[in-house]
C-alpha cells in the first residue's frame, strides 16, 4: 500500500509517500495501528486518513488498491 504524506506529517516520515505492507484487505484502525508502532510519535499528533478522497473512519476497510492520504489538521476546511 502506498501512502501520500502531506503538511508536518512529513516532518515524521522524512518521505512524502510511504509503502507499507498491510493485509489484501485492512481497516483504518489496523492501518493506525501499524503505523503507531513504526512511527511512535504520531501518537502525539491528529491526523484524518483519506482513502480515495473520503474520510475514513477506523472500521472503514481499505483494498489494496486505495489511494490512502494521511492530512494533519488545517485551518479553514
Amino acid at each position: 500500500m502506498k501512502l501520500k504524506i502531506f503538511g508536518k506529517l512529513t516532518d515524521i516520515f522524512k518521505v512524502e509517500e510511504y509503502d507499507l505492507s498491510l493485509h489484501n484487505t485492512a481497516s483504518v484502525a489496523e492501518l493506525r495501528s501499524q503505523l503507531f508502532e513504526k512511527f511512535p510519535e504520531l501518537g502525539k499528533t491528529t491526523f484524518l486518513v483519506v482513502v480515495n478522497g473520503v474520510k475514513a473512519e477506523n472500521q472503514h476497510l481499505i483494498s489494496g488498491e486505495a489511494e490512502i492520504a494521511l492530512l494533519p489538521p488545517y485551518s479553514g476546511g
